[in-house]
């Protein structure tokens, strides 16, 4: 297991103690159908990135990095504790013409408000992407996230909603806030 990995997990088994004190057992509502998993959404004002090379200029020739998040998948198990949540997410990336190595790094967030504000409710991760020679476009996948929710019922599950996006500059989010308009 690599050092990133660890700490993806050690984000969200942290956020667990917070939420698993006062919760009912799954394990004594035998032959019941577990609930679904919780809701997850991409964050409109989020789920794209434009990184420009420091200094002033903002036209195409000072891009360093485009990016969107296209997809994610994930999946949820049930035991007495509550319910493990795993996800992994997908990038469309592109290379820009002010980047200075084929290596650039991809910084999201997994958030779950219910959690808010402790530390805990937000996980921020950044993974190195090496763009091979002559490919300036690519999918990418990261390495999953997991997370642990003390989950009973549908009315719980609904309590504790995920967020995804990229972790973006105050600037970074008005500017997407201005391209949708």
């Amino acid at each position: 297991m690599n050092t990133p990995r660890i700490a993806r997990l050690l984000f969200f088994v942290l956020a667990a103690p917070l939420a698993l004190s006062g919760c009912d057992s799954l394990s004594r509502v035998k032959n019941k159908t577990p609930p679904p998993c919780p809701p997850v959404y991409i964050m409109s004002d989020a789920a794209k990135i434009t990184k420009y090379r420091p200094g002033g200029g903002r036209d195409l020739t000072d891009v360093e990095m485009e990016g969107e998040i296209v997809a994610f998948k994930g999946d949820c198990v049930y035991d007495e504790k509550g319910g493990e949540v795993s996800l992994q997410l997908g990038f469309e990336l592109r290379r820009g013409p002010a980047a200075t190595s084929r290596t650039l790094d991809v910084t999201y967030f997994v958030a779950v408000p219910k959690f808010y504000p402790e530390p805990s409710a937000k996980g921020v991760f950044t993974f190195p992407v090496t763009f091979p020679d002559t490919v300036d476009r690519l999918r990418v996948t990261d390495d999953e996230v997991t997370m642990r929710l003390p989950v009973r019922t549908r009315e719980l599950i609904d309590n504790y909603e995920i967020y995804l996006g990229f972790q973006l500059t105050q600037e970074e989010v008005e500017a997407n806030r201005r391209a949708k308009h």
